[in-house]
């Protein structure tokens, strides 16, 4: 998620940040119980995902390895990155070229290599986007969904939703999931912002069930010698 032009705007930092946490907030959702369906949804994407927490729900925890790329309509830029993700329960750690996300369910640390600084925030899921205490929010409450139709990424036959969030103050308005037919996994999310820029993470490889230890969510500046700490709590 780092990279020497990304951090020169605070601005797309932070817009960088937010989207790694829905991503990461996303699998936790998924991950969760499911307790019903929409109203809102159409049948068929209401039955493949149906299918895909059904495969989620299997998993104690997940590693999951993705690329991001960011894309400005305005600017006529992109910016693209690698990284690994891992979810346990309502944990869950994201790991770039230049930057680290740790979240406890209680506390977030988000670590800035090029300055050594890490930045602490409350984690309160009252705040976030998606609310992953809400079971599986983004499928019930949180979205109106249809399907959008097949295509092929990578060689994988996908099915697509597109899901538009029922609270319209959200700073995007559209997310679409790519679901592999077989494996019924996300294999491809994109969000859509309202100023242009559409963020797409893409899964290069999963992984379930190994052990994580709980320590391993949680910032340790012992790590890190010399770091700075930034309490924003």
């Amino acid at each position: 998620m780092l990279w020497n032009s990304f951090w020169i705007a605070l601005s797309k930092n932070i817009t960088m940040k937010k989207g790694l946490l829905f991503f990461a907030i996303l699998l936790i959702a998924i991950t969760s119980s499911l307790v019903g369906v929409s109203s809102t949804a159409d049948n068929r994407s209401t039955e493949i995902l149906n299918k895909v927490s059904r495969t989620y729900k299997t998993y104690k925890s997940i590693k999951a390895s993705f690329s991001v790329n960011v894309t400005n309509k305005q600017s006529n830029s992109s910016v693209k990155q690698s990284g690994t993700l891992y979810v346990k329960g309502k944990k869950f750690r994201v790991n770039m070229s230049g930057q680290e996300i740790y979240c406890d369910g209680k506390t977030i640390w988000t670590y800035l290599k090029d300055a050594n600084e890490v930045q602490i925030t409350k984690y309160d899921k009252n705040t976030m986007d998606v609310n992953p205490s809400e079971i599986f929010t983004i499928y019930e409450k949180g979205f109106v969904h249809k399907y959008a139709g097949q295509k092929n990424i990578g060689g994988k036959n996908v099915d697509l939703i597109e899901m538009t969030p029922i609270d319209k103050s959200k700073p995007y308005f559209k997310v679409r999931l790519a679901i592999e037919k077989v494996a019924a996994k996300i294999k491809e999310m994109a969000v859509y912002n309202k100023n242009g820029v559409t963020t797409t993470y893409s899964i290069t490889k999963f992984a379930g069930n190994m052990e994580i230890a709980d320590s391993f969510f949680k910032f340790n500046p012992k790590s890190k010698p010399g770091v700075i700490e930034i309490d924003l709590r």
